[in-house]
């Protein structure tokens, strides 16, 4: 049993430690949405015009589940397990800094433009959240929260 609950901290697969109410967490909400809708604009549009619902779905929903889990729970929360990870750097831990990259970089695979670049700036403000909560939650909400903000872009156009 206590094993499994250790495991489910290490994933942060809990309920956040702090509370939702956080102001940080509120500011990095409004601000990262607001810069989301401003870069879609100055983008030329979100290239989300033609999507269908699934498509919608998988990048508000299912993209920010499964990548919080594989990188803020899988690879930072073993990360910060380490004598590396436990450091820190400019006030972020070195765990969130390594997976910030390693976020980066997976989003190069498939996009070289620079908003696949610019995607390092909210894995940092993901990762802040998941040492600040212990937990997934509030980096699930932000990831959905930022990339439902990249969808009306292309309405201001």
């Amino acid at each position: 049993m206590h094993q499994s609950s250790s495991l489910r901290a290490k994933l942060g697969l809990n309920r956040p430690t702090r509370s939702m109410a956080d102001g940080q967490f509120v500011l990095a909400l409004v601000v990262g949405c607001l810069i989301g809708v401003l870069l879609t604009v100055l983008a030329g549009g979100s290239g989300w015009q033609d999507a269908d619902l699934l498509s919608i779905l998988s990048l508000v929903l299912w993209a920010p589940i499964i990548e919080e889990l594989a990188f803020r729970g899988v690879v930072q929360g073993w990360l910060v397990t380490t004598s590396v990870g436990q450091r820190r750097f400019a006030g972020l831990s070195c765990a969130n800094l390594i997976t910030a990259l390693l976020f980066t970089a997976w989003h190069l695979v498939y996009r070289t433009d620079l908003m696949a670049w610019l995607v390092l700036v909210p894995a940092l403000v993901f990762g802040y959240f998941r040492d600040r909560h212990g937990s997934l939650v509030p980096c699930v909400i932000l990831h959905a929260a930022y990339n439902m903000s990249l969808l009306p872009g292309w309405f201001f156009l």
